[in-house]
């Protein structure tokens, strides 16, 4: 059954390596310059729709590239329209970078209230992805349903912190140094547990002696 699992794996798990990739550069490096260089120039609302209008235009050109996307990704996305929309239309750049404090709040309700259905959030994406095709007799035991509903608590728990961690930011340092370590932040912390949620699977079923 392993190796029937193996051969519907569509693609590699990602490599930690992999963090401080383009997408890395392009999704975070480069905002964050042009933000700095404006606001440097006392433009900081210029900035913020600039860097905003460049996170939209990555978002658009990894979605045209993939061809697909989910439905956390896509709230992402308009997300990020909205909120440098408000940002124009009261020329304010604050409302841009309070927004993803509402955004992680709402993904962190979105995950645990997953909890309260047949199938919790990450076992909808594994199982719709068709990453590994799992034995239909496996996926009925309280094991496979387990792993699925601690990963999901994982991803809950990470929106908690980054919006507990934006909201501190907010109101303790300056507005460009909240940019950075927020921006950073989610962006390693969101990799790192997804590639937590590719070896856990496998490491907790071993750990208590399930054959799959």
């Amino acid at each position: 059954m392993e190796k029937a699992a193996d051969k519907n794996s569509q693609k590699p798990p990602p490599s930690s390596a992999k963090l401080f990739n383009k997408e890395f550069i392009a999704s975070v490096i480069i905002p964050l310059i042009i933000f700095y260089i404006f606001n440097y120039r006392k433009m900081a609302l210029a900035g913020t729709i600039l860097s905003g209008c460049w996170c939209i235009g990555v978002f658009l050109f990894n979605l045209i590239r993939e061809h697909k996307t989910n439905i956390l990704a896509l709230l992402s996305g308009i997300f990020l329209v909205i909120g440098l929309l408000c940002t124009i239309l009261w020329r304010n750049p604050n409302i841009y970078f309070v927004e993803p404090i509402f955004e992680d709040v709402l993904y962190a309700v979105i995950f645990f209230s997953s909890l309260f259905f047949s199938r919790p959030l990450i076992q909808v994406f594994v199982e719709d992805s068709h990453i590994v095709a799992f034995p239909e007799e496996f996926r009925k035991t309280s094991q496979y349903k387990s792993v699925w509903k601690i990963l999901t608590i994982a991803w809950g728990v990470l929106n908690v912190s980054q919006a507990l961690l934006r909201v501190a930011l907010l109101y303790s340092v300056p507005i460009e140094l909240y940019y950075a370590i927020s921006k950073i932040y989610v962006n390693v912390s969101s990799p790192l547990l997804l590639l937590f949620s590719y070896k856990f699977p496998k490491w907790y079923w071993k750990r208590i002696g399930v054959k799959r």
